[in-house]
């Protein structure tokens, strides 16, 4: 796995943390916000969660106001994957370029 998909499956995992505390603060359950954002089925939230899907940046718009996050937590979060994501790709064109 490389670095970027490394930083990408860190990125999804804090945010589905940060999405079920905020859930878990709420009191409400994944199918509740399955509802509200328009899917049949939890799975979809479960999966967001446990840092195994990535979130659409309008669910997470949704998901914003749906449960309270603030919206610096979730920015600050991706904000730091990218630059992670950036360092780690220059790194790879630096060293394939060396040699």
């Amino acid at each position: 796995m490389s670095k970027s998909a490394k930083s990408e499956n860190r990125i999804d995992g804090k945010i589905g943390e940060l999405i079920r505390e905020y859930r878990l603060k709420a009191k409400m359950s994944q199918k509740e916000i399955a509802d509200k954002l328009g899917y049949t089925q939890s799975v979809f939230v479960s999966l967001i969660e446990n840092g195994s899907s990535k979130v659409p940046l309008q669910t997470l718009g949704e998901l914003i106001n749906i449960l309270g996050i603030p919206e610096k937590k979730i920015t600050k979060i991706l904000v730091e994957s990218y630059a992670e994501r950036v360092k780690a790709e220059l790194f790879e064109g630096k060293k394939k370029s060396a040699g």
